[in-house]
């Protein structure tokens, strides 16, 4: 049992050494390694990127977690934690995280403007299609706006839905944006039964 402790604390101290030994290799994947201040009860290093930031914590207990953050709004897209056996265990479970880190970063998060006269009928549908996305992990991001607002900010989107009531203005906005933007107009039937899983599905297979 002794011996046990001992060599789990010795695996340990090799992870964090190994972790820090390779921080070059990191460089080569645009992952800049940092040192988090280290604490009485754990050692810590986190890995940035420029849309998400990881963090591998190893607590004195032999518990390590990996998790990885978006840096906008620090959701969590990865999180893991396990009890340290040996080295080989730690290195393979690193790769896992390492490999989540990369992937992550090459999601394209996907804007669209949700548009209407004031921006209020569609707040409930942005929120609504939002709720859908989190539980069901799609990179996708809809904002409610008014008309006059759009045209002020049309270019952070990287596309345009109008609302029914203002689906006659779709000419108008594809002028103004200059054909720079895809403008869509969202069904009249699937927004009056606020049938938002069909609104969501129409919107991916439209990008």
């Amino acid at each position: 049992m002794i011996s046990n402790e001992f060599n789990s604390t010795i695996y340990k101290d090799l992870f964090y050494k190994w972790l820090v030994a390779h921080q070059d290799d990191y460089l080569k994947d645009n992952i800049k390694m940092e040192y988090v201040e280290p604490y009485k009860r754990y050692l810590a290093l986190s890995f940035q990127m420029d849309k998400i930031y990881g963090q591998i914590t190893i607590w004195n207990n032999n518990i390590v977690e990996e998790e990885i953050h978006q840096k906008e709004d620090k959701k969590l897209l990865f999180y893991l934690h396990y009890t340290i056996i040996d080295l080989g265990q730690c290195i393979d479970m690193f790769n896992e995280f390492y490999d989540n880190m990369l992937k992550h970063s090459k999601i394209k998060n996907t804007t669209i403007a949700l548009v209407c006269t004031n921006g209020l009928s569609t707040s409930v549908f942005a929120s609504e299609i939002a709720e859908i996305c989190e539980l069901e992990n799609i990179h996708l991001k809809v904002v409610s706006m008014s008309i006059d607002r759009l045209y002020d900010h049309y270019q952070k989107y990287d596309a345009i839905y109008l609302a029914p009531q203002i689906a006659y203005k779709e000419a108008e906005v594809i002028g103004y944006t200059h054909h720079e933007k895809p403008v869509y107009c969202i069904d009249a039937t699937l927004f009056a039964i606020k049938d938002y899983r069909s609104i969501l599905k129409n919107m991916r297979e439209n990008l």
